[in-house]
């Protein structure tokens, strides 16, 4: 039996693994070499397609003369594989688990944001993400660092094959002067350009729909073609990432409530125009 999609550990302990080597400045055949390993072996560690064991993890980083948090990171990445969920942590020191959901959103077919705070980082103009991130306690470096993510993840939306995009948005984040007048009329009419193409579906809940699923917390539920549907909760500093089925189903039909309370495509995208300034 093809063994089944990483799960996100197994995907961000194989970015690890690969951003470890190459800063080894090691070829696979190198490794493969030192570890009386074959390259297949090597290339499949770090790709996720074969869980790596704390064993090899270990006699990796061993090759790699990687110490320290770096290995103590990946070395619980390799202990916790197994585990129904996973605890990102926002850390400059550890860019691989970063880039975990990018990768996912990369892979995805389809992807459902739900938002009731500010913006999915997918919609968001660079004024707009430089405003929002500065309200949060995170240092210069940082700051610049996510930035940098949040252009390199909105790139999924211009490729060949761009996942559907549904995005779920309260319209208190459409109202909320994220950065100023300037910016978030500029933000407005970016959200209309998006709406126009036919992969980006933006659903808004209105003030007067009183109660609705967002309510409850915003997510992101992404689906792939060969694997089961992950979903992404976003935190302060950390994200939690959801495989289990038991676990994500409460999303997937919280995606299907909010899909019937919501605006349609339409008189959603007639709401963002009737919040844009004149110019």
């Amino acid at each position: 039996m093809p063994k089944q999609k990483p799960t996100p550990q197994e995907r961000a302990l194989a970015e690890g693994l690969r951003v470890a080597r190459r800063f080894s400045r090691l070829a696979m055949t190198e490794v493969a070499d030192k570890l009386v390993w074959s390259q297949s072996t090597i290339s499949r560690l770090e790709t996720g397609m074969r869980a790596a064991s704390t064993e090899e993890v270990s006699a990796l980083l061993a090759v790699y003369q990687i110490v320290g948090e770096q290995r103590e990171a990946l070395i619980e990445l390799a202990r916790d594989a197994d585990r129904p969920s996973w605890l990102e942590t926002r850390d400059a020191e550890v860019p691989w688990q970063v880039k975990t959901l990018a990768q996912y959103e990369l892979e995805a077919t389809k992807i459902v944001e739900s938002s009731t705070a500010s913006l999915p980082v997918l919609l968001q103009t660079p004024s707009y993400a430089r405003a929002a991130l500065s309200a949060a306690d995170v240092s210069a470096a940082a700051l610049e660092a996510r930035m940098d993510l949040r252009q390199d993840r909105q790139k999924v939306l211009d490729r060949k094959n761009p996942p559907r995009l549904v995005a779920f948005l309260d319209e208190g984040v459409l109202r909320r002067q994220i950065g100023g007048e300037r910016i978030m009329a500029n933000q407005l009419r970016y959200l209309l350009a998006l709406a126009q193409r036919p992969t980006v579906e933006l659903r808004v809940f209105p003030f007067d729909v009183g109660g609705h699923p967002g309510m409850c917390g915003g997510y992101a539920l992404l689906e792939f073609p060969d694997g089961r549907p992950v979903v992404r909760l976003e935190h302060l500093r950390s994200g939690v990432f959801l495989h289990q089925p038991a676990d994500v189903q409460p999303y997937v039909r919280a995606t299907v409530r909010s899909t019937a309370v919501a605006l349609d495509p339409a008189r959603s995208v007639h709401l963002i125009e009737s919040l844009v300034p004149p110019v």
